[in-house]
C-alpha cells in the first residue's frame, strides 16, 4: 500500500480546493457549516461571501490544530485578513455591536494578539475613530507554536479601564479567556469578548461559561467538530495528518 507523504498530501489538498473554489459546489459546502451569530447584522450570505472570496475553509481534510485536537474542516483566518474589504466589513459589524453594547459605559480599548487578529482590532478602532478613540493593546503571538503571551507594554492598561478581549477564532475558548486575564491582571475590567468565528460545535464547556459570564460577540458559528487524537475517526482510517502551520494560501 502506498503511503502519501506530507508534501503529496499538501499538493493534493491545494489542487482539490482550487478546483472546489473555482466550481459551483463551494456554496453548498460553505452553507452547510455556517450558523448565524447571535449579535451580528451580517447574513449567512455575507459570511459565505467572506469565506468564499478568501478561500479560507479547508474541507474533507485532517488537520491538527493548535490545541492538539484533530478536525476535518479547518478555517485559516490569515486568508481572510489578506482582504482589506472583508476586514472592513467584519470590523464595521463588530463596531456596531460595541456601540450598542457599551453605549452607557464606553470601553477604553481592545486587547488582541500580534496575529491576524491585530488587523481586525485595528479595523474596529478605525471604524470607531470619529466618535470613540479605542486603544489597541497587543500581546505576543508565536507563529511557531500558535501560543499567545501575556506581556504588554507597561501602562497599556490602567486600573479601572474597560477593555474587550478579541481573537480571530475560538474553539475551546482558552485563548480569548487568556486575553481576558491579561486585562484583569493589569488592573483593567473585562467588558466583553469578541471573535470572528466560534467553531466549538458545542463540545467544550468553557465556551458556554464564557458566553454566560460576559457579553460575547461572534460573527459566525461554524460547524467544525474536533476530536482528541485517541478518538479521531480520521486517524483510524490512516488519513494523512497535516499541521495547522502547513495550511497554505489558496
Amino acid at each position: 500500500m502506498n503511503v502519501m507523504t506530507d508534501e503529496q498530501a499538501l499538493a493534493e489538498l491545494v489542487h482539490r480546493h482550487r478546483e472546489l473554489y473555482d466550481g459551483p459546489a463551494i456554496d453548498a459546502k460553505l452553507e452547510a457549516i455556517i450558523r448565524d451569530g447571535l449579535h451580528t447584522e451580517l447574513t449567512g450570505w455575507d459570511i459565505m461571501r467572506v469565506l468564499r472570496t478568501s478561500r479560507s475553509i479547508f474541507f474533507d481534510t485532517h488537520v491538527e490544530v493548535v490545541s492538539g485536537h484533530h478536525t476535518a474542516t479547518y478555517l485559516r483566518f490569515e486568508s481572510v485578513a489578506r482582504f482589506p474589504k472583508l476586514i472592513r466589513l467584519l470590523a464595521q459589524d463588530m463596531a456596531k455591536w460595541i456601540r450598542w453594547t457599551f453605549h452607557q459605559d464606553p470601553i477604553t480599548g481592545i486587547v488582541a494578539t500580534t496575529s491576524a487578529a491585530e488587523v481586525l482590532a485595528e479595523g474596529i478602532a478605525d471604524v470607531l475613530h470619529d466618535k470613540t478613540r479605542l486603544r489597541v493593546t497587543l500581546t505576543p503571538y508565536s507563529c511557531e507554536t500558535g501560543r499567545i503571551g501575556t506581556d504588554i507594554k507597561i501602562g497599556a492598561i490602567k486600573p479601572g479601564e474597560h477593555f474587550v478581549a478579541l481573537n480571530d477564532v475560538t474553539t475551546r475558548g482558552v485563548c480569548v479567556s487568556k486575553l481576558g486575564k491579561v486585562i484583569t491582571d493589569n488592573g483593567g475590567l473585562l467588558a466583553g469578548m469578541m471573535v470572528f468565528a466560534r467553531r466549538d460545535s458545542g463540545q467544550f464547556p468553557l465556551m458556554g461559561d464564557l458566553i454566560a459570564q460576559h457579553p460575547f460577540y461572534y460573527t459566525t458559528d461554524l460547524d467544525m467538530p474536533q476530536w482528541e487524537p485517541a478518538q479521531c475517526p480520521l486517524c483510524r482510517v490512516n488519513k494523512p495528518l497535516l499541521s495547522w502551520r502547513d495550511m497554505p494560501e489558496l
